[in-house]
């Protein structure tokens, strides 16, 4: 999952732990229809490389970028899911008018009780019994860039 916030300014100063503040503009989880179905095995078969495209369309500035790696091998544990987020500092220039619409807070997006996405009490009832996966954290942004993985 990644996402996106702008630091309205300098992002030496920014936090971005207050406020919706936080735009997913990629995601990839699970989708039984591809090989991997899982985006950590594709995360593997790329050599641990994940590439990001910047929506084409956002308007100059600094934002601060987060990707996070969700591991779900022990999610059949309430809390234990893990949550790998690293971040970067982008200066975005060009003619891009778009603006961040209003996104999710970082913390406080995700529920420890999510069935769904977090707290998932058997893999195998979605790689085998067709349960659906919902990655946590929001819809991807409708002016994203494309999935830049091959997927």
């Amino acid at each position: 999952m990644t996402y996106l916030a702008n630091c309205n300014g300098d992002c030496k100063t920014f936090k971005g732990d207050t406020g919706n503040v936080w735009v997913k503009i990629d995601q990839m989880a699970y989708d039984r229809s591809r090989d991997p179905a899982w985006a950590s095995m594709l995360l593997m078969k790329q050599n641990a490389t994940w590439t990001i495209t910047v929506p084409p369309t956002l308007a100059p500035g600094d934002y601060v970028l987060r990707h996070e790696i969700l591991g779900l091998q022990a999610a059949s544990t309430r809390m234990g899911a893990q949550f790998y987020p690293s971040c970067a500092h982008l200066k975005v220039s060009g003619s891009g008018t778009n603006q961040l619409p209003a996104g999710v807070a970082l913390p406080g997006a995700y529920d420890p009780d999510d069935v769904k996405g977090i707290h998932l009490h058997y893999i195998v009832d979605i790689e085998m019994h067709g349960m659906e996966y919902v990655a946590p954290g929001g819809e991807v942004w409708s002016a994203a860039a494309p999935q830049a993985n091959g997927m």
